[in-house]
């Protein structure tokens, strides 16, 4: 290959990764028009909440996080008729034990049962709470949210409201990050308010949605046992994918609701921080390897810095750059601000490029390795998105129960 061909190739390159992701962006902003557009005409029509069915909420804690209290609260104040929050721990003296018993008290009227069980079914310690939770559960309709979520007091009438299709099988939502201080925990959330929700918006409109997330899942539990119940997920990473994936194999539709839940970041650190970010990209390439590889393409602020540098910062590359940098911030602010009300100051926006390219780095990054750390735990994650742990030296892992497990076995329960 000539000098002069190389140079032809690399500039190709370089324009079709910026072309690409600028169709990304307007994909991303018309999606978003559309479907909140659309769902705000949905909502407008008249419902019947005569007949609610009843809801379980299973929420598993480990620790305290940041406002957990204050987080857990917004569950206990739904205007909804008759629903359960079932809380679960696997350590009696978690501090989050605490934290429920405190809501018990000031939450009379709502029933409230907190589950206590340290047996584990897999490397996945959440869905073995979520197992353990699961059979105290009064209720059809099951809720599953994280412990880092706060929400309306509408949610539960909205988010269950599509599961009266009887052809939905799960329903999930977006979610804005709450940013409680710190330039770590600032990247954070915008990764989840400027990439996270465009990702899903522009899946929406190219793919049939095969996934939930888990921030919140709502579903029958006759849905959930028709897949096996929580255990047949006990050793993978991305749990809420496969529980999604699962039951779209089954042939039922996921719905997206319009519903937009808040997590209330608090990362710390630069190494949580870089811990949380790479063990998004490693289950997003697991689950979705040509997706994850093909993303590369709608990392537009890469594609306009490397022309930038290889082009020397001609005029061109600067005002091809220029372009690219503000159609990026411009339809980030729009759908954070429009849609997914999520406050982008100005500042904040000015940053939105800088993180991108943090994000082209983890893109890279994610390839060089296999493992992951969540919890304090590090965990190699297998080809099929199974889990082994990786444990140091002193470091025992949890003895697992033999699966499936025997339901003889009594659940400590302290409940209102």
């Amino acid at each position: 290959m000539t000098v002069l061909s190389f140079h032809v190739v690399i500039q190709l390159v370089l324009a079709i990764g910026m072309l690409a992701s600028l169709v990304f962006y307007a994909i991303g902003y018309f999606g978003a028009r559309s479907f909140f557009t659309g769902a705000r005409q949905a909502n407008e029509l008249p419902r019947d909440d005569a007949n609610l069915p009843g809801v379980t909420v299973l929420k598993p804690l480990k620790g305290l996080d940041i406002d957990l209290y204050e987080n857990l609260s917004t569950f206990c104040r739904q205007d909804y008729p008759k629903f359960q929050i079932v809380f679960g721990v696997a350590d009696p003296h978690d501090p989050a034990v605490a934290v429920v018993h405190r809501l018990q008290r000031f939450h009379p009227s709502v029933r409230i049962d907190l589950v206590i069980d340290g047996r584990v079914y897999g490397t996945n310690y959440k869905v073995s709470n979520l197992h353990n939770m699961y059979r105290v559960a009064a209720h059809e309709i099951l809720v599953i949210a994280d412990s880092d979520i706060r929400v309306g007091s509408d949610y539960l009438r909205r988010i269950v409201a599509p599961l009266d299709d009887p052809e939905v099988g799960v329903v999930t939502c977006l979610y804005r990050a709450v940013n409680t201080g710190g330039l770590p925990t600032l990247v954070e959330s915008l990764f989840i308010n400027t990439d996270f929700a465009p990702m899903v918006l522009v899946a929406r409109v190219v793919e049939k949605p095969s996934y939930a997330f888990g921030a919140t899942m709502a579903l029958r539990r006759t849905t959930l046992d028709t897949i096996g119940g929580f255990l047949p997920l006990a050793n993978y990473l991305a749990d809420d994918y496969f529980l999604g994936h699962r039951i779209a194999k089954c042939g039922y539709c996921l719905a997206l609701s319009d519903l937009v839940v808040e997590t209330v970041l608090a990362v710390g650190s630069w190494r949580r921080l870089l811990d949380h970010q790479l063990r998004w990209a490693r289950t997003y390439r697991n689950c979705r390897p040509g997706g994850y590889f093909g993303s590369i393409l709608t990392h537009g602020t890469l594609w306009a810095s490397l022309n930038l540098l290889y082009n020397h910062f001609s005029a061109g590359a600067c005002l091809a750059a220029a372009l690219v940098y503000a159609i990026r911030i411009g339809v980030a602010s729009t759908i954070a601000n429009r849609y997914i009300h999520a406050p982008l100051r100005w500042r904040e926006a000015l940053l939105v490029p800088v993180k991108d390219l943090f994000v082209s780095a983890i893109w890279a990054l994610c390839f060089l390795g296999d493992t992951v750390r969540w919890s304090g735990h590090e965990f190699r994650v297998l080809k099929d998105g199974q889990m082994v742990r990786i444990s140091a030296p002193g470091d025992a892992a949890p003895e697992l129960v033999p699966f499936p497990a025997s339901p003889e076995h009594d659940h400590h329960v302290a409940s209102v």
